[in-house]
């Protein structure tokens, strides 16, 4: 597929309503858009490597696959009737068609459409993407990239980007667990667990303690070093996130080049 071709579709996919709309559901307080960007850049990182082991190997339907694989998160979470993960397991198809009613509006946007085992190939890649927890296994090197790097994010990456210096303003305002939880957009597990981690890096006995060495120095140290790596990266992947569908093409036109 020409350059063109495939920028425009992952433009208009991109830029859909309901791609859009996985920004407003979250996991362990990283929005779904987040991981699916994340995923997607992760397949295109790895895809020259993967190009040397399978000649060939679709560029254009790992990074559609990947931009669409988590699409039915929006649909099940609002309608409280079924999990994204029991849908993978039980009816993977109805993500499926989710999916390529958003693909069938990008094509006829970008005018143009792909060819049918194009889209059977994509219709792979996101039934199968869950791996052994799913209904379908990967049986492409496409979709067994995809399923590795979905669970490499979900594993790695899915940590909310919230720690104590985010927190410790609230607390000494004085508001509840509860509402500093809801302002920051995380669980109140994740509020407390920020600052018994900070506490112990501290060495201080609890948040009011850390709460004094917060307004004495105006910050405090998190947590682990792996810990406070892993939030500044997932800061640094929102706002790449921001500013998609740029940071996609980019890696799009990396992963062309020749090895």
């Amino acid at each position: 597929m020409p350059n063109r071709k495939l920028e425009a579709l992952v433009t208009h996919l991109v830029a859909s309503p309901r791609v859009q709309s996985l920004w407003h559901i979250s996991d362990r307080g990283v929005p779904v858009f987040v991981h699916t960007i994340d995923v997607t850049m992760l397949c295109l990182e790895k895809f020259p490597e993967w190009r040397e082991k399978f000649p060939s190997f679709s560029l254009e339907a790992t990074t559609i696959g990947s931009l669409l694989h988590d699409l039915s998160k929006a649909s099940t979470r609002f309608s409280g009737q079924i999990s994204h993960s029991a849908l993978m397991s039980t009816a993977p198809d109805r993500a499926v068609r989710e999916a390529m009613d958003v693909l069938d509006e990008a094509q006829s946007s970008a005018g143009f459409s792909l060819e049918s085992e194009q889209i059977d190939h994509i219709w792979h890649i996101i039934a199968s993407h869950h791996g052994r927890w799913g209904k379908v296994m990967p049986s492409t090197p496409e979709a067994l990239l995809v399923h590795q790097m979905d669970y490499f994010s979900a594993t790695y990456h899915r940590c909310s980007p919230v720690d104590a210096n985010d927190i410790l303003p609230f607390v000494r305002d004085g508001l509840k667990m509860v509402t500093v939880a809801a302002r920051l957009g995380v669980g109140t597990s994740v509020v407390r667990d920020r600052l018994k981690e900070a506490c112990r890096a501290e060495g201080v006995r609890d948040s009011r303690d850390l709460l004094k060495v917060w307004e004495s120095r105006g910050s405090v140290v998190c947590g682990s070093l792996e810990r406070m790596e892993r939030v500044e990266y997932i800061r640094g992947l929102k706002e790449l996130a921001l500013q998609a569908p740029r940071p996609i093409l980019e890696a799009i036109a990396r992963a062309r080049q020749p090895g």
